[in-house]
């Protein structure tokens, strides 16, 4: 598949190309579980650009597709920042080790997508999902349909500055177009091509389009710091290695009688054709 190339050529190039951090002094580093700092090879301003109808799933390694929509349906259907509401409703755990006493994650993620403010085009309350669903409906070339996760009055009440914090939206004719702007992309555990990150705003492409009556355009995804933790690089190195599935043709298919944004759940979604390398990798994750 072309999306397992993609894969295959980044990863070769922020190995053989990357800047190495160790050369550099910094204090603001992530960490391993031990305290260890976790030093990356990296490359800057990655563009990935996925063809319509591509679904961006590599079958080099099995991408754990469930729990990345359900993310997407915590933060922007639950618009929800609730870590324990993800573990309790989705059972997905690995929020876990940035909640605060709360249990949340301060004002970032879903906090962002329920802030109330004064729509600029109708100038009455809403919401981010609420307004660009609208915008889509009613004025499909505005140029301003923008979803944020990052407010920088909120910044310091964030237990993590989200790391793919901004989507553009943009209507061609019939096709509803859409790029992710991600500041800092963990190469190996979500932010590579046709790896979570990808994948979970392809169905949020995908959601909204159904919900407005577009058809699916064209992905761009762009990465600011693309990096492979060096921690990290034996595994990227074995999963390159490996045999990509002729088999493999992921479809993703959403349930057709959902036509409000808000009425989705993960049983309305199901991939067909997805055969990947089943291997299972012990990956650790910076904190």
């Amino acid at each position: 598949m072309r999306v397992d190339d993609l894969y295959i050529n980044m990863a070769k190039d922020i190995l053989e190309n990357g800047y190495d951090e160790e050369d550099v002094s910094s204090k603001v580093r992530p960490k391993w579980e031990n305290g260890e700092s976790a030093y990356t090879k990296y490359l800057p301003q990655e563009v990935i650009t996925y063809n319509r109808g591509e679904v961006p799933l590599i079958s080099l390694r099995k991408i754990a597709w469930k729990s990345a929509i359900k993310e997407i349906l915590w933060i922007y259907k639950d618009r929800s920042n609730d870590v324990n509401l993800f573990r309790d409703k989705y059972n997905v755990k690995y929020w876990d080790s940035w909640k605060d006493e709360n249990g949340t994650l301060g004002k970032a993620y879903g906090y962002q997508i329920n802030k109330k403010f004064i729509s600029p085009e109708t100038k009455k309350e809403t919401n981010q999902i609420d307004r660009l669903i609208s915008e889509l409906k009613e004025n499909p070339l505005n140029r301003r349909l923008i979803l944020s996760l990052y407010d920088v009055d909120d910044l310091s009440d964030m237990t993590l500055i989200p790391c793919a914090f901004l989507t553009m939206w943009t209507v061609t004719k019939d096709y509803l177009n859409l790029t992710l702007i991600q500041r800092s992309g963990d190469f190996l555990a979500a932010a590579s091509p046709g790896n979570i990150n990808a994948f979970q705003y392809y169905v949020l492409l995908r959601m909204i389009c159904q919900v407005t009556g577009y058809k699916p355009g064209r992905f761009v995804h762009f990465i600011q710091n693309a990096h492979i933790y060096k921690k990290h690089i034996p595994i990227v190195k074995k999963i390159i290695e490996n045999d990509i599935s002729d088999k493999s043709n992921p479809k993703l298919v959403i349930n057709p009688d959902i036509d409000n944004f808000y009425d989705f759940t993960i049983d309305d979604f199901k991939i067909e054709d997805y055969y990947p390398n089943t291997t299972k990798y012990n990956i650790d994750i910076a904190l």
